[in-house]
């Protein structure tokens, strides 16, 4: 018995969530069913499972109590049966291997982040309405510009439009909603015919223009692109998420203050190997107060921070000193020589293994595709 959440945010009316309606979860036939029942809500929020997990059991009754508080109209609540013939590929499709599982869809593209908060239903009923929450703060003085600033965990997307009612500032202002715990919006009003202008603000990379086209779906995906730090925070909120990619981390370890090795790191990441970023190696940058037990598991202290280590989960590798990365392309050559560790090296010692691996979801909280897959109960 397992269950997966996707939240499916589509075009439609935003006044019309303020009005209460009470009504059952949907439980449609086939795909066919599941697409049309979407069809023109701005929101839906569709629960895959069975019914003999009691992770996913939990959630559902939890999830029971949502309808209640949003206009039928505008947002519904699925359930789909993961174990009947008419699903079972297409929730294969999402790569879904744990129950309950939370993900999110907007103009039918899958967002990168997914529901990982608590199982209740005030902070269920709460992370959907922030992502219909469309407040974007508007400047009209451009000297204002300069006095964004974006911090460790957040890039900024800045606009620039000739007036409220432009549909770039509509666009504008519905990504916002979805992207707002990823990155700071900012809107400035002026008329001007060059208008409109979008730009995404990073501390260590500087400003970089949008050049796509002007409408919803095009902004969305490069927002969705580039709405996170090149190299983020990983902390404890948010490891489980990192680490559940299972790609090899390559971790820069700081001293609580220390901002200026996070910008050197980032920008030496950006320059050599961006092309290797979410597809061969995850980057990151952690505080090494927070981390100490992992800094101990590779017998370092905080007097050794900054410093750089890659950690494939089978093995970690550190460089020997942080000022090596700005020798050109010895950050490159120290990630492929990890990533190229034959197999029979890497599994030699259990005391090389990753003690990340302990910050990956956990059974305490999830029933695992791979664990159970042919068992009858979760």
């Amino acid at each position: 018995p397992f269950f997966t959440i996707i939240l499916v945010l589509v075009i439609g009316p935003i006044d019309s969530f303020f009005v209460h309606h009470h009504r059952n979860i949907i439980q449609p036939y086939d795909i066919s069913d599941l697409v049309n029942t979407i069809k023109g809500k701005e929101l839906a929020v569709i629960q895959f499972g069975t019914s003999r997990c009691r992770h996913s059991n939990h959630l559902q009754h939890t999830l029971n109590e949502l309808p209640k508080h949003f206009n039928a109209s505008s947002v519904v609540f699925l359930f789909v049966d993961c174990k009947t013939a008419n699903f079972t590929a297409y929730c294969m499709d999402y790569g879904i291997t744990k129950f309950p599982t939370v993900k999110m869809i907007y103009l039918g593209v899958q967002l990168k982040t997914e529901y990982r908060g608590q199982r209740t239903v005030r902070a269920l009923k709460e992370y959907i309405e922030t992502l219909i929450d469309n407040d974007v703060p508007i400047l009209t003085d451009v000297d204002k510009l300069e006095d964004i600033r974006p911090d460790r965990n957040h890039r900024c997307v800045i606009g620039f439009f000739p007036s409220e009612s432009h549909e770039t500032f509509l666009a504008f202002k519905k990504i916002s909603g979805v992207f707002h715990k990823q990155c700071y919006f900012y809107a400035f009003i002026n008329d001007v015919q060059q208008l409109p202008i979008i730009a995404i603000r990073d501390s260590a990379l500087g400003d970089e223009v949008y050049t796509g086209q002007h409408e919803l779906n095009a902004i969305f995906m490069w927002a969705r692109e580039n709405c996170k730090p090149l190299v983020p925070e990983m902390t404890f909120g948010n490891a489980e998420e990192i680490i559940e990619e299972k790609k090899p981390l390559l971790i820069l370890y700081r001293n609580t203050s220390d901002m200026d090795s996070v910008n050197q790191f980032t920008k030496i990441v950006n320059s050599e190997i961006r092309d290797l970023l979410n597809t061969k190696v995850i980057a990151v940058h952690v505080d090494g107060s927070a981390f100490k037990n992992a800094l101990r598991f590779a017998n370092m202290t905080l007097e050794d921070l900054p410093l750089v280590q890659i950690d494939t989960f089978k093995s970690y590798s550190i460089l020997s000193n942080f000022t090596e990365i700005f020798q050109s392309g010895n950050l490159r050559k120290f990630v492929r020589e990890s990533l190229d560790k034959p197999d029979s090296i890497e599994t030699e010692s259990d005391d090389r293994k990753s003690i990340y691996l302990k910050l990956q979801p956990s059974s305490n909280r999830y029933s695992f595709i791979a664990d159970n897959l042919t068992h009858d109960e979760l």
